[in-house]
């Protein structure tokens, strides 16, 4: 054999390895992504799972609060029944307006916010909220590594054939990081 063969052989081999790592790493980020995703839709079932309870409590101390009732009653079935996970994420980001908006309103009634039981649901609330927020991020992190994954050389070759897009970063908007306006939260 001709060493001019041997050499194209073993370049060639070596591209093929190549292509077959970056490809497998394309793979690997694309999934971390989905399982990311996934650990938020935990976390929303695990909310929408305490969400009735926390409504029946309140409910038998905010009789004429209904609306805010009937508006997290609203967003629950928003997500649930979405069709794509930005919708899905839209309306949780709503939800948790709501929801902080609900403990505004809370502050109005002492043997409410004295109620063990109460305490209890607002602290679970309260602590699937942070997990969810944790989710998002480690969402966002994982979408950030595949991004990049697919966007540098020589990996976006591959991308590019592969037909990979872009992951979009879950952001909650400007207009949301605000201060929560119960008013207007609930004439909308």
């Amino acid at each position: 054999m001709n060493t001019s063969i041997i050499v194209l052989l073993v370049l060639s081999a070596l591209m093929a390895i190549i292509v077959v790592i970056i490809n497998n790493k394309i793979i690997v980020k694309k999934n971390q992504v989905a399982q990311a995703y996934g650990s938020i839709e935990i976390y929303l079932k695990k909310r929408f799972d305490l969400l009735p309870n926390l409504a029946a409590m309140v409910k038998k101390y905010m009789e004429h609060e209904k609306e805010i009732l009937l508006k997290v009653t609203e967003l629950r079935s928003q997500v649930e029944s979405a069709s794509d996970e930005k919708e899905k994420i839209e309306a949780s980001n709503q939800m948790t307006k709501v929801l902080g908006g609900l403990n505004i309103v809370i502050e109005n009634y002492p043997e409410l916010k004295a109620d063990k039981q109460f305490l209890h649901l607002q602290y679970e609330v309260s602590e699937m909220e942070d997990q969810i927020s944790a989710a998002r991020r480690a969402y966002n992190a994982s979408v950030t590594r595949y991004n990049n994954q697919i966007q540098v050389f020589p990996s976006n070759l591959i991308a590019g054939i592969r037909k990979d897009e872009k992951e979009l970063l879950l952001e909650i908007p400007k207009s949301d990081q605000k201060e929560v306006n119960l008013n207007q939260l609930l004439n909308s």
